[in-house]
């Protein structure tokens, strides 16, 4: 649960004390509106442990003092800040500046009742998550028990207290609070670590493209250059694998650029080779088809997908290809020659005119040279259902290369 700041834009001060400025009209109302507009302060790791004894409060609301001053009592050495109120409208004042953890709340007040108060405070974003616990005198009747739940209620404390009750479930309480604390503040490094990385992966991967191009540069030469054959192989062999690096690099960032809102998989042992051939029988993706595509196994192309989202994910790039390749082929290939992943990669000779890679691989222009290959509007479900399985999906248009798109799967979702 993250802490709010003290202040408020736009608002008036606001006595800490619940005993001033209780006249003022409408208190309740003020407190309503001006809520949602409380900004919110970050938690930091290095300040948690020093300053989360005086942030834990909790709000006890009852409207005769000498109730208020008998609780004070009983949680004096509880380690928690005991704010309060002698009736609903003071307590609403006391929560326009402090976050409170727990809120006792007596049922029978005039004015503002109790369940009147826990209603409002099921209303406003600030406080609709504290657990609130009714003080009552009265019976144990199911009735008033039934209509304190609907409130908001998370228990019930009968008068009189019972000191060593009520100590119990205050600490319960205090405990859950320190542990969502703990919770928020590791979410929050947790995401300035991903951001981190992210950061260095996109610096990373931009120098070694760097190299790869000189490489696959002078690679090529080679192969023009040389009358030899054996140096011409070799050529090839230092540009195919210049380019396989720079694929897996594109997928390193692709990976890191951006997170993405994750499908539930269901994996199930399969082939995704022999799910990729059954795709291509689907009469909806024969039709998009000008001409019959060529279709390649490599290695053992079984793993763990869902076979569902995974159909999907193939018929939607097998369309893509099929509609932008025009009267070119398409080519498939499912490879499972590397230990740990497997990669669907579809291909087509014919480079993509500009509109067609924006929509395809996102940017303001097309994908060229060695750039980062990335994933637009169009390629965004497949996507999905690549990350949703821990992989990734890049996509490229060159000059002398056609277009390409990759999706990369970890073998084995036990391995994610």
């Amino acid at each position: 649960m993250a802490r709010r700041a003290r202040s408020y834009s736009g608002a008036s001060h606001v006595p800490m004390s619940s005993g001033e400025d209780r006249g003022r009209e409408c208190p309740e109302t003020a407190w309503a509106c001006r809520l949602p507009g409380a900004p919110v302060r970050d938690i930091r790791m290095n300040d948690w442990e020093n300053d989360v004894a005086d942030e834990i409060s909790v709000l006890v609301v009852d409207d005769k003092p000498q109730n208020l001053l008998a609780m004070k009592a009983l949680l004096a050495d509880s380690g928690l800040r005991v704010l309060t109120a002698e009736s609903g409208p003071a307590a609403l004042e006391l929560l326009l500046v402090h976050d409170v953890m727990l809120a006792l709340l007596d049922v029978q007040m005039p004015g503002m009742d109790g369940f009147a108060l826990a209603e409002l405070m099921r209303g406003a974003e600030r406080t609709r998550h504290v657990p609130i616990i009714f003080l009552t005198a009265g019976s144990q009747e199911s009735q008033r028990s039934f209509k304190g739940y609907e409130a908001g209620a998370v228990d019930f404390i009968y008068k009189p207290v019972d000191a060593h009750v009520l100590r119990s479930k205050v600490a319960v309480f205090a405990d859950l609070h320190r542990q969502r604390l703990l919770l928020a503040e590791r979410i929050v490094e947790q995401e300035r670590l991903a951001r981190v990385n992210a950061l260095m992966l996109g610096a990373l991967s931009h120098d070694i493209r760097s190299p790869l191009s000189v490489m696959m540069l002078n690679a090529e030469l080679l192969i023009r250059q040389t009358e030899s054959p054996s140096l011409q192989k070799a050529g090839q062999r230092v540009k195919a694998a210049a380019m396989l690096l720079g694929r897996q690099v594109d997928h390193l960032g692709s990976l890191a650029r951006r997170p993405c809102e994750l499908l539930q998989v269901q994996p199930v042992r399969g082939d995704l080779a022999s799910l990729a051939a059954q795709r291509l029988d689907v009469e909806s993706n024969q039709a998009v088809m000008w001409v019959p595509p060529a279709f390649e196994r490599l290695g053992d192309t079984t793993g763990d997908f869902d076979p569902e989202l995974m159909a999907q994910a193939i018929d939607r790039l097998i369309i893509q290809g099929a509609t932008h390749a025009g009267d070119c082929a398409i080519q498939i290939q499912v490879d499972g020659s590397a230990h740990r992943s497997l990669t669907l990669r579809i291909s087509f000779d014919r480079v993509l005119e500009p509109e067609a890679a924006i929509h395809l691989f996102g940017g303001t222009e097309p994908v060229s040279g060695m750039s980062s290959a990335q994933v637009g509007p169009g390629l965004e479900e497949p996507e999905r259902v690549a990350r949703a399985h821990g992989g990734s999906l890049i996509g490229a248009s060159r000059a002398r290369q056609g277009t390409m798109f990759e999706l990369l799967l970890p073998r084995l979702q036990s391995e994610r």
